[in-house]
This record gives structure tokens, sequence and C-alpha cells, in this order.
């Protein structure tokens, strides 16, 4: 396979290399380089949290296995929102790692991954996953209109309305997210299908659209009691509701005077 085909389809980018491997790492920084990115390296997930934080990237290559967290834990982090405004949650995030068990993929999407890279990475194919991951991350970006629809405000000149309605749902949504994540996380279906349930009234009135449906799915899961149903679905959620958060938090309505 050309190394270089897949590497010319893709424009000059940004990546975090994660990765507590000094042969792997330095491997990777030299393999973007030579293709004409800029690669910012991390040896373990407090520093890459800390550079994700500060540092706008256009993806990141994590490692699983490191030092003081894991690679599932690091990107659990950036998706509830820990690397905002820098990072936004759903940055398109590569897991790399040397694992070839089963289930080890199951476990990276659950964490919020976006795609598998298998060691020892192959120039072509990272690239080529690279490149599938930024076209899917392109289509599913949505505008703040897209994941919060407020007209119906400022047609009728009801933006100080608006902006405490914004104001109450992040103080009302953030904890029952963080509820909900640890009642799927003990297995507690019929906890998780309430606070399913709220999310899901919540994002009426403001609009939002997409995450009252991934809410709604989950809902169906918890009713089911399908607790592997109710992890995936609650990925997927969770990815929402941190972009639905990121999007409140830039809004007009809160970020100027109404």
């Amino acid at each position: 396979m050309d190394v270089s085909s897949p590497a010319q389809d893709l424009p000059p980018l940004t990546v975090l290399v994660v990765d507590d491997n000094d042969v792997n790492r330095i491997y990777m920084l030299h393999l973007l380089r030579k293709n004409g990115h800029t690669p910012i390296p991390a040896v373990d997930g407090r520093q890459a949290l800390e550079v994700a934080a500060s540092q706008t990237v256009d993806c990141i290559l994590m490692d699983i296995q490191l030092p003081d967290m894991d690679g599932l834990t690091v990107t659990r982090a950036i998706r509830e929102g820990r690397c905002a405004p820098a990072n936004p949650p759903e940055v398109p995030i590569l897991a790399l790692t040397a694992f070839a068990m089963q289930g080890d993929r199951e476990r990276c999407l659950e964490a919020g991954m976006d795609a598998h890279v298998s060691k020892p990475v192959r120039g072509a194919d990272l690239f080529a996953v690279i490149g599938q991951v930024l076209s899917k991350a392109r289509l599913a970006t949505n505008s703040r209109e897209e994941l919060l629809d407020l007209s119906e405000f400022s047609r009728k000149g009801r933006r100080e309305f608006a902006a405490e309605l914004l104001a109450l749902f992040l103080e009302l949504a953030e904890p029952k997210g963080q509820a909900l994540t640890e009642a799927v996380s003990r297995g507690d279906t019929a906890a998780a299908l309430g606070l399913a349930h709220d999310l899901a009234g919540m994002s009426g009135p403001i609009r939002a659209e997409r995450l009252a449906a991934a809410m709604r799915s989950l809902q169906e899961a918890c009713r089911l009691g399908d607790i592997t149903a109710c992890r995936s679905y609650l990925a997927q959620a969770k990815l929402e509701l941190a972009a639905v958060f990121a999007a409140v938090r830039a809004h007009p309505y809160l970020t100027q005077d109404a």
C-alpha cells in the first residue's frame, strides 16, 4: 500500500500523540512530521489532558495503556468537556493499542473513541483511518442552531428569558447527566430510566432535538433492562449532552448582555 496516498488526501493537521513508550511515540511523531502534520507529544494521561485543555488539535492518537490513567479514562474526561473550550468534547480520538483481545474495540467505542488502530502502526493504515474519522466528524458537525434552536425567543424579543432558560438548563442538566452516568455504571436501569426521561424532557424547551432523541433511545434500553445496550446508548447520549452544554455556554444569549 502506498503510504503517501492516504496521507496526501489530508490537509495539514495538528495531532496530539499520547503514548508513554518512547520508541512508539518518536515513530509516530516522525511519521506525522514526514507527512506535513504538526504532532504534539504527551507521555501520560495527565499531560494529555493538560495539553488538550490548552492547545486546539484536529485529532488525538491515544494509547490505551498509560502509567497514570488509561486511555479510556482520558477519553471519557475529554468527552465530558474537561478540555473545552480549547477542544470540544467531540474532538476525534483514535485508539492506539497492541491488544487484539475480543471486546477491545467495543470498550474503546464505549469510552467515546472514534476508531481503533492496532500496533505496530502502518502509515497508510493510520492516515486512512484518520481520513475516515475526520470525514465522519465533518458530516456530524452541527452548527449551534442544529444543536439547539432558540429562534422563537429571538423573534419575540425574549432574549432575557432565553438566557435564564439556558442558565437553568445548565444548572439542572449537568448534575442529572452525572447521575445518569453513575446509574448506568452500577447497572441501575430504573434510576437511569428516570434520569434519561428528565433529560429528554428538559431538551424540549431549548429544541435540542438530537439530545432528546439520544435520551429516548437510552430510555428504551433501560425499559428493556438491557444494561449492555444502555452503556452503548449512554456513550452517544453523553456526546450529545456535552455538545449541547458547550453550545449553551457559548450561546450569545449567555455571553452577551441580553
